[in-house]
């Protein structure tokens, strides 16, 4: 795989967006950003000891920490019995900390294993019970490289087991950010005065969350340390894995060798007078969108793919409404058992569509149904999302499915509940549009498109 033969990332990104006549060039170097930290924390090594002990039933005997750095938390966990595999990229074995730590690991024979990033890992064949993550995300400045990083990690899993995340707090880069300074893709870069950069993005936990669950990962636990850190474990599901590969993020963002070394710590500007390419390390191409996208539109229709259909509708209404909705909760058992509601969301709005629907409607607990079906959908879809509400859960449910192209006929099912419950329904086509909203970070336009369908069920 030639995606991570360097880890030099070089790019030229416009200096405006709106106007973008200056490009700026900007070489990043992620191993750059390895910590200087010669052991675990204490905090750490408490984590440690806690996944150790507490999925002890389950076993975790062999464990993977991708993105060693200078290997500094392989003794530790070596000490407590373990197997362990220390991935990195090659240029960070030349450290002088890394050949101590590497003498130390080797003390422990076939207990531990060193793999060079990118091979020979990829072609790897082991399975671990626990992946490490620790500040590597986070650092990595391609948006779809960090979710092609968690589809290897999901495959290099075995079935059940877990993955640690842990990523340095926002901190003093919050001010750096907010203040639209060293913007990079969807992060910053750092290192004023170097003329290589290092990149930082933060991942806040609603971010993070959907992302593990789009490519296999359920929370189990939060850690308080002075980083973030959380634990998930690997599921069946996996919802974007198989529309992103290397080639399609190499074909997006191509490598620009006219991207000369940097001579100064400035970043060099040059003119986009088509000389030099736009080198954007998050086209709109590989966004979260356009992968939801791309996915609803692959996904054959049938009863065969309704989970995946509905958690793939569920994680993306959740981006859609994003500070409006949340603490999704996917297959909600409802009396006793015997029935299920889909998705329940929590209305957390201050603004917007979900803020002004509760002069309408008890809305503090919205439903969703997602249905995998050909075909507009019956009374029975709309009866079943109807039965769902009342005055205890609430009354207002959105139906999601595939296609409608009779939405006079929908709309006059859904006045039939009115006025005790208020169902609202949305198409695949209707969600990629709110989708292309979401990219545009355009709150506006959900709150419009929402409203223009509470006015078409109300009058």
């Amino acid at each position: 795989m030639s995606l991570w033969e360097s880890p030099i990332y070089r790019f030229r990104v416009p200096v405006n967006e709106e106007t973008p006549i200056d490009l700026k060039e900007i070489v990043v170097d992620v191993t750059g950003s390895a910590p200087p930290f010669k052991e675990p924390s204490p905090n750490l090594k408490q984590v440690l000891d806690d996944i150790f002990n507490s999925v002890a039933p389950t076993g975790v005997d062999n464990v993977l920490e991708f993105g060693a750095a200078k290997l500094k938390n392989i003794p530790y966990i070596l000490s407590k019995g373990k197997n362990v595999c220390a991935v990195e990229f090659e240029k960070l074995a030349e450290n002088a900390m890394t050949k101590a730590n590497l003498e130390e690991c080797r003390k422990y024979g076939s207990s531990f294993q060193e793999l060079i990033f990118p091979n020979p890992f990829l072609n790897d064949a082991k399975k671990f019970d626990l992946v490490l993550l620790a500040n590597v995300l986070s650092i990595m400045p391609v948006p779809a490289e960090r979710l092609f990083v968690l589809k290897i990690l999901y495959d290099k899993l075995n079935a059940g087991k877990y993955l640690l995340w842990i990523a340095q707090k926002e901190g003093s880069y919050r001010e750096v950010r907010e203040a639209g300074r060293n913007n990079l893709g969807d992060g910053v870069w750092m290192g004023k005065g170097r003329r290589v950069k290092t990149f930082y993005r933060h991942h806040p936990v609603d971010e993070l969350d959907e992302v593990m669950s789009l490519f296999g990962f359920e929370f189990v636990k939060r850690y308080s340390l002075s980083d973030d850190a959380r634990l998930y474990k690997k599921i069946e599901h996996t919802l974007l894995c198989d529309v992103l590969t290397p080639e399609i993020i190499q074909q997006q963002i191509p490598s620009d060798v006219t991207i000369a070394d940097p001579i100064s710590g400035e970043p060099k500007i040059v003119k986009n007078n088509g000389e030099h390419a736009i080198v954007i390390p998050n086209p709109d191409a590989l966004s979260l969108e356009s992968l939801y996208e791309e996915k609803m539109k692959r996904l054959a229709r049938g009863i065969e793919n309704a989970e995946i259909y509905h958690r793939l509708v569920s994680n993306a209404l959740a981006r859609i409404f994003r500070g409006s909705l949340r603490n999704m909760d996917i297959k909600v058992q409802i009396d006793g058992g015997i029935k299920i509601i889909d998705t329940v969301f929590t209305n957390s709005a201050t603004k917007g569509f979900f803020t002004s629907l509760r002069s309408k409607v008890d809305c503090t607990y919205p439903m969703v149904e997602a249905k995998n079906i050909t075909g507009d959908p019956s009374n029975t879809e709309f009866d079943q999302l109807n039965g769902r509400l009342n005055d205890l859960r609430g009354h207002f449910g959105i139906l999601v499915c595939r296609q409608i192209k009779d939405e006079v006929a929908a709309y006059k099912r859904c006045k039939t509940y009115l006025t005790n419950n208020l169902i609202l329904f949305l198409s695949d086509n209707d969600v990629f549009e709110l989708l292309e909203c979401a990219r545009n970070k355009d709150e506006d336009a959900i709150s419009d498109f929402m409203d223009r369908k509470l006015q078409n069920l109300l009058f």
